[in-house]
């Protein structure tokens, strides 16, 4: 299982990301993860490895984690949806064969970075994810028109403050 949330600091798209081993095939790299929006000065984080370069797609967050790299920095325009593709990347080894779970996580990176306090949204392997948080499903059909196909991706009111967002 893979579990990203956002604690949104002035204008960043900051996420945590935390995945562990669920007993599926894929990488063992398991932990705690930060993607930090570079929007100013890169606050300090005493014990962590701190990459040094600023990733610009969900290809080059995906590589620095898979190298280790705790703290991975964002360029001001990356895509939105990019750290959340990235963390099923490191943590799932999705590649470019695994369409489904990449609309799956793409839809729930821009839902994501679309909601204006903290959210939290729970990944599985092929793709589909939860989102915790103050979300709707026809704010969600808004958000993601013209941005992501709409049949690409099923959009469910779990409870009223849960959505589950099933990959076609």
């Amino acid at each position: 299982m893979l579990r990203i949330g956002t604690w949104r600091s002035a204008g960043s798209l900051d996420m945590v990301i935390c995945g562990w081993h669920d007993g599926g095939p894929g990488p063992l790299e398991t932990g705690i993860k930060l993607i930090y929006g570079v929007g100013g000065p890169m606050p300090g984080f005493p014990g962590l490895r701190v990459g040094t370069l600023v990733a610009t797609c969900a290809e080059e967050i995906a590589e620095a984690l898979l190298q280790g790299i705790d703290v991975v920095a964002t360029a001001p325009d990356c895509c939105p949806a990019a750290p959340v593709v990235a963390a099923g990347m490191w943590h799932y080894g999705w590649t470019a064969s695994d369409p489904g779970a990449l609309a799956g996580a793409t839809a729930a990176g821009l839902v994501m970075a679309a909601q204006p306090g903290p959210c939290a949204v729970e990944i599985r392997r092929d793709g589909r994810s939860s989102l915790a948080g103050d979300v709707r499903a026809e704010t969600v059909r808004a958000c993601l028109a013209g941005a992501v196909p709409l049949e690409s991706v099923r959009l469910s009111q779990e409870a009223p403050s849960r959505l589950l967002i099933t990959p076609c």
